[in-house]
């Protein structure tokens, strides 16, 4: 299953220099995600554009900047979590592509980050500030092999 890894810039540049990322914490298509987000397929374009904003947001919440690695991982059991949260260890080798922040959307991205840093997910998620950098400033696509541009 694909699974939306939310990371650190100094963490992709371990984990792509060979670190295993270990019990990290990811989104995932699951049955709850699926259900809470009124979606019907795990592999739909909708859910796995909405991971890929989740997990960007949670970044941006963490790291001061929205950087997702996806991948493809083997998920145990499913938890109930209507965001799709679930934990994974999993080689570099399993990432079939990575989104981050455009440079020229610096500024918005930062201002937005001092508005939810703090915030609950559910609180961010629907926080105008966040709506507005989602309909502002698309995550920009890199291809695994792309990683160092990402960790300056």
């Amino acid at each position: 299953m694909l699974v939306f890894v939310p990371v650190a810039s100094a963490d992709l540049a371990a984990w792509a220099s060979g670190e295993v990322l270990s019990d990290a914490d990811a989104f995932a298509p699951t049955a709850a995600f699926l259900d809470a987000f009124g979606l019907s397929a795990p592999d739909e374009e909708d859910a796995e554009r909405t991971l890929t904003y989740l997990a960007g947001l949670v970044a941006l919440q963490r790291h001061g900047h929205r950087l997702v690695a996806v991948a493809e991982a083997p998920l145990g059991a499913e938890g109930d979590d209507e965001w799709g949260r679930v934990r994974v260890s999993l080689p570099f080798s399993h990432v079939s592509a990575l989104f981050a922040d455009d440079p020229d959307a610096a500024a918005q991205v930062a201002s937005v980050r001092a508005v939810v840093q703090d915030l609950s997910l559910d609180e961010a998620w629907s926080a105008p500030a966040h709506e507005r950098l989602l309909a502002d400033a698309d995550l920009m696509w890199f291809g695994p092999e792309e990683w160092s541009q990402l960790v300056g």
